[in-house]
């Protein structure tokens, strides 16, 4: 139990880290005068996904990489159904015509690429799939840049760039810590690497990510949290494992079902942003977002 709590201390520090850097990434949002969604799509959700990269990148160096796939899918599919799923019982998602038209599209569209490119490459990406991936992922960013225009008009802190490192050196040592923690803690019991990364690390990872949204939802910058939740799930399908696999080769033959999965999701959050009310994500939408995961946990253990 001393890995468990050694790496709930980490995800606290986690949790307070990200805190800091939503207040870090609103300010470089306001000075480079960028869109709301595009903030939330690529720094922002990029600072909430550092958990993923760092723990994912951990676990390929340290031979584990079932660990690294297992953690950033997880986290992906927990950010399309459970976050969404708990966020829609705090308010009520008014998505913009971008969002329905473009931006969940792109998600989707990356979802989908991801799965061709493993049925493609035989189940294994090499560093060659590695480079295709990053660039697919270039590629996302800079379609999105050109369709979103809101910008945010909250008050933000100013840049702190001393408050910036610190944050980012406590995330890379909390996710070494943490990588490491579940790792032994998974050995000790004799559990598997996968089952510890989809949903004990995945669903720990997914708490920022929870607690950005929510803050930038108390703010009222609802593209931001969109555009964080999108962005975060593109960096778990496309950048880690790009990233992942200059490294080492992964191999996603096990992992078919969770890509899978996570296709499912994404349509079907899609499907309920035109259904019923027009763009709208209430209690209702994100109680069928939330059995979609609870529907996943009992496919992996059965």
């Amino acid at each position: 139990m001393l890995h468990l709590l050694l790496a709930g201390l980490c995800l606290f520090i986690l949790i307070k880290s990200a805190n800091v850097f939503i207040d870090q990434s609103l300010a470089v949002a306001k000075k480079l005068k960028l869109s709301g969604f595009l903030i939330g799509f690529t720094i922002l959700s990029l600072g909430t996904a550092l958990p993923d990269i760092i723990i994912s990148i951990f676990a390929v160096t340290q031979n584990n990489p079932d660990f690294a796939i297992s953690t950033f899918l997880g986290s992906a599919f927990a950010n399309m159904t459970l976050l969404v799923g708990v966020l829609s019982f705090f308010t009520k998602y008014k998505l913009n015509k971008t969002d329905v038209e473009k931006n969940i599209p792109i998600t989707f569209a990356a979802s989908v690429g991801l799965l061709i490119l493993i049925l493609l490459f035989r189940m294994k990406f090499t560093w060659i799939v590695g480079v295709i991936v990053l660039a697919i992922y270039i590629i996302t960013i800079l379609f999105a840049s050109q369709n979103n225009n809101s910008k945010i008009s909250q008050k933000t802190d100013k840049i702190n760039i001393a408050i910036f490192i610190i944050s980012f050196i406590l995330l890379i040592v909390a996710g070494k810590i943490c990588t490491d923690q579940f790792i032994l803690f998974a050995n000790q019991y004799n559990i598997s690497n996968s089952l510890v990364g989809y949903f004990m690390v995945a669903l720990g990872i997914t708490i920022p990510e929870l607690v950005t949204s929510l803050e930038v939802i108390k703010r009222g910058d609802m593209d931001l949290s969109l555009g964080n939740i999108l962005g975060a799930t593109l960096i778990n399908i496309l950048f880690i494992p790009g990233l992942a696999s200059l490294l080492t080769t992964l191999n996603f033959r096990p992992f078919i079902p969770g890509v899978i999965f996570l296709i499912i999701s994404i349509l079907i959050f899609y499907f309920l942003s035109i259904l019923g009310k027009e763009y709208y994500i209430t209690k209702r939408e994100g109680f069928a977002m939330l059995l979609i995961y609870i529907l996943f946990i009992l496919f992996q253990f059965i």
